[in-house]
């Protein structure tokens, strides 16, 4: 009995445990910090606040050159690194996105799933200002 015990142990200290797999968190709010894109924008300053809600829902703050933000709302969701949502009224986004963080979870990066834009995000509150104000 003793010696089945033995073997039983090192038998399972000697396999590897399965890695655990990395979850994949992106509630909480963002900051558009930097884009590329292989399309014109028009030449204008872009500026983006975004936040990911529990439940699967969504407040997007933009505002293109200048003048005040436009708020966007509705759902998202996230499957094997692939985000896709939808806006109030139901019309989908132009685009999914490959979803990657660094190891902080300070930066999300988010690129268009046929690879013509990358966004990248940084963590940031929104003003309340920029929620008070936005049309």
């Amino acid at each position: 009995m003793i010696a089945a015990m033995t073997l039983l142990c090192l038998i399972t200290a000697g396999c590897p445990e399965k890695p655990v797999e990395d979850v994949l968190d992106i509630k909480g709010e963002w900051q558009l910090s930097q884009i590329s894109t292989k399309a014109s924008i028009g030449g204008q300053t872009v500026d983006v606040y975004v936040a990911f809600n529990d439940g699967g829902t969504f407040e997007l703050y933009q505002m293109l050159g200048t003048g005040r933000y436009r708020k966007y709302a509705g759902t998202w969701s996230l499957l094997d690194k692939v985000l896709s949502g939808s806006y109030e009224g139901g019309a989908q986004w132009a685009s999914s996105y490959n979803v990657e963080m660094d190891e902080n979870r300070t930066q999300l990066i988010l690129t268009t799933t046929d690879g013509s834009e990358v966004q990248t995000y940084r963590k940031a509150s929104i003003p309340q200002d920029v929620r008070n104000d936005s049309l």
